[in-house]
């Protein structure tokens, strides 16, 4: 019996250093960066808009809205951001938000991140923390209370029109 002791502590503790499985509160920025992206462009549709905890009801215009990252593994460019509003009526050219977007560095490599930085043309730069981020859904809201904004999106695939 003693002879099955030691290596069965041995095999305890050698499991018991492994790390757990990988949460979203273990994402790493590689790894956000390739849910929100897929490594070339991804499309996110807006679900639900909450803006100081009271939830916004999206009119016509504002259900098909689009929230489009485009990465690029060049370092001499910025992976590119759109918030796009397709639907013609509406006049898509003049509601599109252009812009830039990244994930902060860490530290090293393994540091978990959950954190997303928009950089918009003519506009300002705002900060989101990542509430909920899978293939399918995302879910953001912004680090600073005057903002008081959370968006919650589900994956969209591009109209075909678009891709051309």
């Amino acid at each position: 019996m003693k002879k099955f002791l030691f290596p069965l502590t041995f095999i305890l503790v050698l499991f018991s250093c492994l790390p757990d499985e990988p949460t979203f509160d273990a994402f790493r920025r590689v790894e956000v960066q390739r849910l929100l992206s897929n490594r070339e462009s991804k499309s996110w549709l807006l679900e639900e808009r909450i803006l100081f905890n009271e939830e916004v009801q999206l009119d016509s215009c504002q259900t098909p809205r689009q929230l489009i990252f485009n990465f690029t593994s060049s370092s001499d460019d910025s992976d590119s951001l759109f918030y796009v509003n397709p639907a013609e009526a509406c006049g898509n050219s003049n509601d599109t938000l252009k812009g830039s977007w990244f994930v902060p560095t860490t530290i090293t490599p393994e540091t978990p991140i959950d954190t997303l930085i928009f950089v918009w043309e003519g506009s300002d730069t705002a900060i989101f923390q990542i509430d909920n981020l899978n293939p399918e859904n995302l879910s953001i809201s912004t680090y600073f209370e005057e903002d008081s904004l959370m968006e919650s999106f589900t994956h969209s695939s591009f109209p075909e029109d678009d891709e051309q």
